[in-house]
């Protein structure tokens, strides 16, 4: 939630500011010890949505690389159902490659403390760190340095909100990005551009800020950028305000669009946002985009 683009760094990459929260969309993982196999061998299976790509640069494949060559495993199989779109932004292969790396510690009983899987997952993915502990987090750095949101009411929060989450099947180049972004903020370089996604008190403003406002708060850097350039993200976003969502933006660089529905006022006001994000979701798929709705928590 939110993206701010900061300074770029020695390592090429940029810092960021940010907010990650987990959804109940996710992949389906299974991992076991292997029969007949020889020690430290992987056999990976994947089903589901189609994943580009070599096998090799699987993250569930690297997890597994990252921890053969520390560790004497024994023969695994992993099984990998793909729910999640890949290339849409939201953290699909992130959160594979991660919890590959604490299925296996779990497994094999490495005992690493999730600090230690947290500098593993860095090896994976700038973003990977997060699913560790895969909690709300005010997230910085490259993406790696977490500060957990760890509040009672926010958990309460959490569980009172829907999220509608639509992908229109277009796959956003990351430099490519941040080349636009660039390019866009010198074109328009006479304009004051300034987001805040006030550092030191975000947990204040996400419990005591009205959701309809948090568009005043947390934005995305990107998200102009790329809505201009392709059309199937700016149908996505329409379609999220057909949907009548409270709080609405792009995932990361893209393409993903979602939105959050506070709580409702009562039983039938809930039973109207339910239906509303249900057609919407309906018509994306008629569009053949994928589409999410259910509960935040």
């Amino acid at each position: 939630m939110g993206l701010k683009v900061l300074a770029k760094r020695e390592d090429g990459f940029h810092n960021i500011e940010s907010i990650f929260i987990p959804t109940q969309l996710c992949d389906v993982l299974e991992v076991h010890i292997g029969e007949n196999a020889p020690e430290g061998e992987l056999k990976f299976e994947c089903s589901g949505i189609e994943v580009n790509g070599s096998i090799q640069d699987n993250t569930i494949v690297r997890a597994h690389q990252i921890l053969s060559e520390k560790f004497r495993l024994p023969a695994l199989e992993a099984k990998l159902h793909k729910v999640i779109p890949t290339g849409a932004g939201l953290g699909g292969g992130s959160s594979d490659g991660t919890f590959m790396l604490k299925a296996i510690n779990d497994i094999c009983r490495l005992e690493l403390s999730q600090d230690t899987l947290e500098k593993y997952a860095e090896e994976l993915g700038s973003d990977c760190p997060f699913f560790v502990k895969n909690s709300t987090s005010f997230v910085t750095g490259r993406g790696e340095i977490l500060s957990p949101i760890q509040d009672e009411k926010w958990g309460r929060r959490l569980e009172e909100m829907k999220i509608l989450i639509i992908h229109p099947g277009v796959h956003i180049n990351t430099s490519k990005a941040f080349s636009w972004l660039k390019e866009d903020e010198r074109t328009n370089e006479h304009q004051t551009h300034h987001v805040s996604h006030h550092r030191n008190n975000h947990n204040e403003f996400l419990l005591g800020t009205p959701i309809k406002k948090w568009d005043d708060l947390f934005m995305n850097d990107f998200e102009t950028s790329v809505t201009n350039r392709f059309e199937p993200v700016k149908k996505a976003r329409q379609l999220m305000m057909d949907a009548g969502a409270d709080y609405i933006q792009m995932t990361g660089s893209g393409s993903s669009v979602y939105g959050l529905f506070g709580k409702a006022k009562n039983a039938t006001e809930d039973a109207k946002v339910t239906l509303m994000a249900q057609k919407v979701a309906k018509r994306a798929k008629k569009e053949g985009f994928f589409a999410y709705f259910g509960a935040l928590a």
